[in-house]
């Protein structure tokens, strides 16, 4: 299965170059159409549209057909939609490629976690944070890559480039053996995790609420970093726009190296700990950006930001597949949808406040999210330990 792997990690890094094409290029972009960002900020919501519509039918085509000739659908529509936005086509047929995009973004994402989760029984954390560090170069290539094809006024390349990998990985997945039964259990294990026995209906939906609530939250924390960061920057730190771009790009080389990291720390550290530590630091470090406007201290601690947030997503996905096994297809759909409306209505939220509020306060707002987010894991800490069972992690005996 490593081939598997591998090429499960070149569609995470595809997905994180897709995911950035159109942000990379949006005032050059809205330019060339002679369109308002209100018309840009739908097609993002086209986008997000045909994401929540991928998320819904993923898993009944994987039903249909399996996961490789869905994983084959989800490039041929990432592919189609980048290459023909490459040929920068009349506002019609680009409002069809959003849709497309967020669509097949969606299929690959749900597809690949929900086979990683169901094969993958004891080593999640350990190649789920594999998949997370392709993503984040993915993200942090492609605004790259853009910045030269601007320069080269030639800024539509990025959508080719992106399409022509989708197409090649699209083809890659019609001849990669799959075979489930062979080397999934083989290298890195995560660490011993006791599982949670969860009694009832009522605990159960307790539990997967706010294991969903979590997602949202950490997703939505995230998004805000990436569309607010430079802007708070500017306003707060007072620092000029062209180094204020520069923090997210900071931030991102910081969440790759976490996400590197994170393989080997999880290995050692049981999910909750790992969670707590992480969770922790982003409320501390939170706080420490709206006590202290220093430019050098609050550049400091963006990258440190960087390195709490990087693993909190895959650990709590793998949390909670971890706590409701047998389940990891249904899980995983809904990790991946509140992930998706995290990622849409946070930064919505916050760009409302960023109009009504300081920025001090503001960076006050983003503490208590991170705060709520706390007081969800302790929530779940306070289950595992009232409901423990000493079974490992890749022996999970819950309560169906």
């Amino acid at each position: 299965m490593n081939g598997f792997v591998r090429l499960a990690s070149w569609m995470y890094l595809m997905n994180g170059l897709s995911n950035e094409s159109l942000g990379s290029v949006f005032v050059v972009f809205l330019r060339h159409y002679g369109v308002s960002y209100t018309l840009g900020g739908q097609l993002i919501f086209l986008q997000f549209f045909g994401f929540l519509l991928g998320v819904g039918v993923s898993s009944l085509i994987v039903r249909r057909i399996g996961y490789r000739h869905t994983l084959v659908l989800a490039s041929l529509c990432i592919a189609i939609a980048q290459i023909v936005t490459a040929m920068l086509p009349p506002m019609p047929i680009i409002i069809v490629t959003c849709l497309m995009n967020g669509f097949g973004l969606a299929c690959t994402q749900n597809t690949i976690v929900a086979s990683l989760m169901e094969w993958f029984a004891g080593r999640r954390a350990v190649v789920m944070s594999r998949m997370e560090v392709t993503f984040g170069a993915g993200s942090l290539i492609m605004p790259l890559a853009v910045s030269g094809f601007i320069a080269w006024h030639h800024w539509n390349l990025g959508f080719y480039l992106v399409g022509i990998i989708s197409l090649v990985l699209s083809l890659a997945w019609m001849f990669i053996p799959i075979n489930a039964q062979h080397d999934t259990h083989v290298g890195p294990r995560d660490a011993h995790s006791a599982a949670l026995t969860v009694q009832g209906a009522g605990a159960k939906t307790l539990l997967i609420s706010v294991f969903v609530g979590m997602i949202f939250l950490y997703v939505g924390l995230e998004s805000c970093m990436n569309n607010f960061l430079p802007s708070i920057f500017i306003s707060y730190i007072h620092i000029k726009t062209s180094v204020a771009t520069l923090t997210v790009t900071l931030f991102w080389i910081a969440m790759v190296i976490g996400r590197a990291l994170t393989g080997r720390v999880i290995r050692r550290v049981p999910y909750s700990r790992f969670l707590l530590i992480s969770i922790g630091a982003t409320m501390v470090l939170f706080a420490l950006l709206a006590l202290i406007q220093n430019p050098w201290a609050d550049v400091i601690f963006v990258f440190l930001l960087g390195l709490s947030m990087s693993g909190i997503f895959v650990i709590i996905m793998v949390f909670a597949n971890h706590a409701f096994p047998g389940q990891n297809q249904r899980v995983t759909t809904l990790v991946t949808l509140f992930a998706g409306l995290g990622g849409a209505l946070m930064p919505a939220l916050f760009g409302w406040l960023m109009d009504h509020e300081s920025i001090r306060i503001n960076l006050w707002n983003l503490t208590g999210f991170a705060l709520l987010l706390f007081a969800m894991l302790i929530v779940i800490m306070r289950m595992e330990e009232n409901r423990l069972h000493p079974v490992a992690s890749d022996e999970p005996h819950f309560s169906s």
